[in-house]
């Protein structure tokens, strides 16, 4: 099967595992600038008092919106020298995200250990890795990703699920946090525009919403338009990557 193009309905498949929900019991808020590096999240994001959050590079619009709510962030880049944040509530790494431990990698399990977890309201999980949170999240244990309530993250790559095994890894990642998780939330970056799957156009990257499910109810699929009134264009001097007017 891997020699095989991933066809229109696989596609629509894989859609309905990152098809948004609409939430009961909450309501959406904007975390962090009207540009890249903010994101539409579930309000009780707000009453977070843990965040992990890796790749920050310059954009800490995020971090710094979640630690003025009271919350500790701890921040992971292997890029940069030194965060952007000037809160004692930001703990900055200088290591990047990989699949396990090795050199200036560490796997999603290890940097949790390097948390503090007493007490934990609500963790939050953030991610913007460039492309390496396909392998990063393929070998990240269940058991770790339920400790969070609540995940965002931008999965990018997405032209290359038009071949095979591209598309199987991306099945499994989605299957995986849709065991525990609920997508609430899609918006496609503009910065890298649509590809084309079997003749149905697809952003490149997105920034996909997850809410645990066991923390809010659900009313069931959401139909509000993609993008909604909270998102921002990631890149201003381009339209929005309109996904669902209506």
């Amino acid at each position: 099967m891997s020699d095989l193009a991933t066809t229109a309905i696989d596609l629509f498949n894989l859609i309905e595992l990152i098809r948004p929900w609409q939430m009961a019991s909450d309501t959406k808020v904007r975390i962090g600038g009207y540009s890249d590096g903010g994101y539409v999240m579930p309000g009780i994001t707000r009453k977070s008092n843990r965040v992990l959050s890796i790749g920050i590079g310059n954009q800490v619009s995020f971090d710094d919106d979640l630690i003025g709510q009271g919350a500790l962030v701890y921040q992971f880049d292997h890029t940069i020298e030194d965060t952007p944040s000037r809160h004692r509530n930001a703990t900055f790494f200088r290591k990047g995200w990989g699949p396990r431990d090795d050199g200036n990698f560490l796997s999603l399990h290890s940097m949790m250990a390097l948390m503090d977890w007493e007490g934990a309201r609500h963790p939050v999980l953030k991610f913007d890795t460039e492309g390496a949170e396909w392998s990063c999240l393929a070998h990240a244990a269940p058991e770790d990703l339920n400790r969070f309530d609540v995940l965002v993250g931008e999965f990018h790559g997405l032209d290359l699920i038009r071949n095979r095994q591209s598309f199987d890894t991306a099945v499994q990642i989605f299957s995986k946090l849709a065991a525990s998780h609920r997508c609430i939330h899609i918006h496609g970056n503009n910065t890298a525009g649509f590809t084309n799957i079997s003749g149905v156009p697809f952003p490149r990257v997105m920034e996909l919403t997850f809410v645990k499910k066991d923390i809010t109810a659900f009313f069931g699929f959401s139909n509000e338009p993609i993008p909604g009134p909270l998102d921002a264009p990631n890149d201003h001097k381009s339209a929005d990557l309109y996904l669902r007017a209506f």
